[in-house]
């Protein structure tokens, strides 16, 4: 449907069930930037295949086979060039969705990283997809890898503690162990400086991207592993998913958050050492609000944020039901569940564009939620009304005023001389990347910069064709004489009329009344004296001999 008729101030969240795309999934996403942003949905099989579904036409434009077991992270890079698969066969490989890809002697895979476990979590450089950190099962350090060349490696990113602990073992043997503190999910911050980690007690570990340097280490208010971490397109916002079945939403401010001063009934808040100075990059966590299910205390398979930023939703666990919360940012306010199908939810992704959330269900099926459109029909035109109910109309004094034709004619011809820009692709805000504002990424730049990985919007379309200046259009049709298209047209009116009067006995035939010359009725075989198809000159009819 046309863009232009959607009414702009149309309900921003979904509400409906529309349908359900059989694909085998465990995980979707939509490619969030680019071009054709929102187009595409990359789906992870349970077969360790992975399709790229064009999402208009739900066809699969992509069938990679790399993998040998359950694909558990999809990834898609800036401009929806490359994407990144990881699977529990302790893979992840890099595929590049190019139209040339296919041309190349080693085909759609560009890398192919191995580890030493099944990998639980993915994550693509926003910036530069030749860079990508992973977590994996059991383990303690979560992995960065740079498939650069000559600058490139491998690093197991650990944090101070474990430093400590490692040489407190050393020293002394007999000391108890405390438990491990494990990595279970890693994102890149949307400017791509600085690497997020949550881990199995509830703390976030954050470190630098450039130097691989342990920054800080924060906590979220518990003790329970953090299973799903997403940012908004700003940055400044972070929802998490802990297995304590709590959704948080925390706020990250530059600055410190402004404590609430204590009334006179209440008691003054006890005074606590300062923590420590923290770096300048490194922002400050303030958890917003809380969002769990009180009633039947379900846990959530997924969360994450609407494309402005100004919802939150959540997939419910539920055993026998496939429900989607949606809940008002500022607020904290529950605004609708989306009751589905009676399959369990694994996970879900809310559209870039459009108010719309794809749910991925134990089934394989992946559950479409949009809203219900309304048609602008006033689109079409500025001066055009709807009108409820009929209304006697008002002639405007100006109306059918004869305007001057030649001031219609140059307004015309400025209308068409001004240039019209068909090179240049004009985005929307919320399909580009967040602007890096800081002016201390000069250093930053130059090493993301350092080997471009092409991710150049060629996505799934060719590039158009312009055509040269030399182009004039179709060629026309070879001359012909007046006596040569007179014969052309009516010989094959002839033979028209011929096969129709022998197909059938006696069915009279007729042809369009009119003079034809001598050379014409003689080359034709029409108007002699011999028995030839009935032709209607003067109104008689004559029949076919029979055969």
């Amino acid at each position: 449907m046309n863009l232009e008729l959607l009414n702009p101030f149309s309900q921003s969240f979904p509400e409906n069930f529309e349908t359900s795309i059989d694909a085998a999934a465990l995980c979707a996403r939509f490619n969030p930037r680019g071009t054709f942003a929102g187009h595409f949905i990359a789906v992870g099989r349970v077969d360790g295949v992975v399709t790229v579904l064009d999402f208009e036409t739900k066809g699969v434009v992509r069938w990679l086979e790399g993998h040998v077991k359950a694909v558990t992270t999809v990834c898609w890079s800036q401009n929806s060039r490359y994407l990144l698969t990881a699977s529990r066969d302790w893979n992840a490989i890099i595929w590049d969705l190019s139209a040339a890809a296919a041309e190349l002697p080693e085909g759609e895979r560009r890398h192919t990283v191995r580890f030493d476990a099944p990998v639980t979590s993915a994550h693509l450089h926003p910036r530069n997809s030749q860079m990508l950190v992973v977590t994996l099962h059991t383990q303690v350090q979560p992995v960065f890898v740079d498939l650069r060349p000559e600058i490139g490696g491998r690093w197991e990113l650990t944090t101070t503690q474990e430093e400590e602990e490692e040489a407190m073992d050393e020293d002394d043997e007999d000391a108890p162990r405390k438990t491990t503190e494990i990595a279970t999910i890693c994102r890149f911050n949307p400017k791509g400086d600085l690497i997020y980690v949550g881990t199995s007690k509830g703390n976030i570990n954050i470190w630098d991207v450039q130097t691989k340097a342990f920054l800080w280490s924060e906590s979220t208010g518990t003790t329970s592993g953090i299973k799903h971490m997403e940012f908004d397109r700003s940055g400044t916002n972070l929802v998490i998913n802990s297995n304590d079945r709590c959704i948080r939403v925390i706020p990250l401010s530059p600055t410190p958050p402004v404590q609430s001063e204590a009334e006179d009934d209440e008691e003054p808040p006890v005074e606590s050492t300062p923590p420590p100075p923290r770096p300048p990059r490194v922002p400050y966590f303030d958890v917003q609000h809380r969002f769990r299910d009180l009633v039947n205390q379900t846990p959530w398979n997924g969360c994450g944020f609407s494309r402005d930023g100004d919802y939150i939703i959540g997939g419910a666990g539920h055993k026998a039901s496939h429900n989607v919360y949606i809940w008002d940012r500022e607020n904290g306010g529950l605004l609708k569940i989306l009751e589905g199908p009676k399959d369990p939810l694994e996970d879900l992704d809310w559209h870039p564009l459009r108010p719309l959330i794809a749910s991925v269900s134990s089934l394989g099926l992946i559950h479409i939620w949009v809203t219900g459109i309304t048609e602008n029909w006033s689109a079409y035109a500025p001066g055009f009304e709807e009108l409820d109910e009929n209304l006697e109309y008002q002639e405007k004094e100006d109306e059918f005023d004869i305007e001057d034709e030649s001031v219609t004619k140059r307004r015309k011809a400025d209308e068409q001389d001004r240039p019209v820009d068909i090179l240049t692709i004009d985005r929307e805000r919320s399909t580009s990347p967040a602007p890096i504002i800081d002016d201390t990424f000069d250093a930053y730049d130059e090493f993301v910069e350092l080997h471009p990985d092409g991710d150049d919007d060629e996505g799934f379309y060719p590039p158009p064709e312009i055509l040269s200046g030399d182009y004039e259009g179709e060629p026309e049709p070879p001359e012909q004489d007046f006596l040569s298209f007179r014969r052309e047209a009516n010989g094959s009116a002839a033979a028209a009329a011929a096969a129709a009067a022998t197909a059938a006995y006696a069915i009279p035939v007729a042809v369009p009344e009119q003079e034809f010359s001598r050379e014409i009725s003689e080359e034709l075989g029409i108007g002699g004296e011999g028995e030839y198809a009935s032709t209607s000159f003067s109104g008689r009819r004559r029949r076919a001999p029979r055969r």
